[in-house]
């Protein structure tokens, strides 16, 4: 081999490994890129997850609310029914009152007519 060929050969084994090592430059730029990527990811994964365990809390927190609102309404309803039923009583004996009074104005002046 001649001094020509040796060198050329040098030069294209120079070429080669430095192709080599641009690429592995560039391998590890772009595993960098995909480590920060993945971290990004991950500190996005674990933000979503304690806004969901918030977002749970919350909707326990307004669950129990309507339960109570519920309780709430159905002890108003309750309520209202045994309410509604003494207003109904106190109409029937006012009516019953006022009925015996009548009759009893209506007696007295039958006695009145009578007697005179």
């Amino acid at each position: 081999m001649t001094f020509e060929e040796m060198q050329a050969l040098i030069t294209h084994m120079l070429a080669v490994q430095r192709e080599l090592q641009e690429s592995q430059l560039r391998y590890q730029e772009s595993q960098l890129r995909d480590r920060e990527g993945i971290n990004r990811n991950h500190e996005d994964i674990l933000l979503l997850i304690e806004q969901t365990k918030q977002l749970a809390t919350v909707q326990r927190s307004i669950q129990e609310d309507q339960i109570r609102d519920r309780q709430d309404i159905e002890l108003l309803i309750q309520r209202g029914k045994q309410q509604e039923k003494m207003i109904d009583r106190l109409i029937g004996y006012s009516l019953s009152y006022e009925s015996d009074k009548l009759e009893r104005k209506r007696a007295e002046r039958n006695q009145a007519e009578r007697n005179q």
